[in-house]
């Protein structure tokens, strides 16, 4: 399908630039591109339905056990993954021949994040599972997950080496074991317990499946090796972007957290279902950067006035986006969440009214995080990202026990636009002085 594609844009493309689908080059990435596309917008869509068909079967009780359980457990990510995925990936492009120690490394600096991540987990179990030992238990059995994942490293393998198809093939293929899986257990009338017990074989299988294309590529994990000096070196790399994806996932997920905390698993069944519908457009944003983004960083390395034009251009585009989304979920939100989750969640309405002007924010805020790459102002994310979870912990603390889910869909709305419109105006006028005087 993607080759007739490509054959297709070639006829349409003006005759001075057909040149460009004759390169191999050029072709690979493309396929490559189209399969990241195409397969997250697959997977996107498939977790979406499932996930509604669930939350309908299981109920705003139970959905929000789920929901707390996996939210919960996915604020230790940062620790299980240290933050190496992107380092490994870089270096395996740029130093091809040091394969085995790459990977080797890797994984086992993943392994230990992992154990480090499970061990924080059953702690904090202790604390934040509301004296219910069924949700104690649950997130104790989600968080084997950490080590079920570590093979996902083989990931940056195909990624690099402009493979995607092979990763992506990899994640589908265990998805739809999964779906089969959870569309079985509604069938069956099985419980929580099984859901999540089927959320840890998602893991299994796609490891299986990286494993089975890693070998397909002529390569062995048995070749692996562990080179002490290499870790120290990934690490110092690693650590400022493991510290970035903390409080990235935190801003994201800690939201369902205290609500579960503060008002119990109903009220966040009732929550989640509004983000959910939210989540299933923040992938847009992501495509449209990755796709624009080249023309940009050529601009920024010859003329500043085109730069800050394209620039702008972007952020216009993606705020106009995000308007077109909002607009029409908020003012249908209610037959909205009726169709898709059912008339127990119609209290969600109101949260997603709220929660999904959020996407302006978020919209603005990933064209913002690509600039900050740009000019190679990387720790400027985090700072962005660290002030944006402040502001929203201190905003759901403030609101929520005042007027509950409506406190933390605002405290969201609030800390996810705040933040990147203020790096815009700041960012803006930084960034023309700096060319000016350069």
């Amino acid at each position: 399908m993607l080759e007739k594609l490509f054959i297709s844009l070639e006829k349409i493309m003006p005759e001075k630039y057909r040149w460009l689908f004759s390169h191999n080059g050029v072709k690979r990435y493309f396929a490559n591109t189209g399969w990241m596309f195409a397969g997250q917008m697959f997977y996107l869509l498939l977790s979406f339905f499932i996930g509604a068909w669930i939350a309908r079967y299981l109920g705003p009780e139970n959905y929000g056990v789920i929901s707390y359980v996996v939210a919960f457990v996915g604020l230790f990510s940062f620790v299980s993954s240290l933050g190496v995925d992107g380092v490994i990936k870089r270096e395996l492009i740029n130093t091809p021949e040091r394969h085995n120690e790459l990977m080797g490394t890797g994984f086992r600096l993943k392994l230990l994040g992992s154990s480090i991540a499970f061990f924080l987990v059953v702690i904090a179990s202790f604390f934040f599972s509301r004296g219910s030992s069924l949700i104690q238990a649950l997130i104790i059995l989600f968080g084997l997950s950490f080590f079920l994942q570590v093979p996902f490293i083989i990931s940056n393998f195909f990624y690099a080496h402009v493979k995607a198809k092979r990763a992506i093939q990899a994640q589908l293929s265990a998805a739809i074991i999964s779906s089969l899986l959870k569309i079985a257990l509604i069938f069956a009338g099985g419980g929580v317990i099984w859901l999540v017990l089927i959320y840890i074989l998602d893991a299994i299988w796609q490891a299986l499946f990286l494993i089975y294309f890693y070998h397909r590529e002529n390569f062995h994990i048995s070749s692996w090796r562990f080179n002490k000096l290499l870790a120290s070196s990934i690490w110092r790399d690693s650590w400022p972007l493991m510290l970035s994806a903390a409080a990235g996932y935190i801003y994201l997920r800690i939201d369902q957290v205290m609500v579960g905390q503060i008002m119990g698993e109903h009220a966040v069944g009732i929550y989640a279902a509004g983000v959910k519908l939210t989540e299933v457009f923040y992938f847009i944003p992501g495509v449209i950067c990755g796709s624009l983004f080249t023309a940009i960083i050529n601009a920024k390395k010859t003329n500043s006035k085109t730069y800050f034009g394209r620039l702008k251009n972007l952020y216009l585009l993606l705020f106009g986006l995000a308007l077109l989304v909002a607009v029409p979920i908020s003012l249908l939100a209610k037959p909205i969440i009726s169709l898709v989750f059912g008339a127990s969640y119609l209290a969600s309405a109101a949260v997603l009214q709220l929660y999904i002007w959020s996407s302006l924010g978020l919209f603005v805020g990933t064209g913002v995080s690509h600039q900050l790459v740009a000019e190679n102002r990387t720790k400027t994310i985090f700072w962005l990202n660290f002030g944006t979870m402040i502001l929203n912990i201190g905003l759901n603390i403030l609101l929520i026990p005042k007027i509950g889910l409506t406190g933390a869909a605002l405290s969201t709305l609030i800390s996810y636009i705040v933040s990147p419109l203020w790096l815009v105006a700041i960012g803006w006028k930084t960034g023309k002085r700096e060319y000016r005087t350069s």
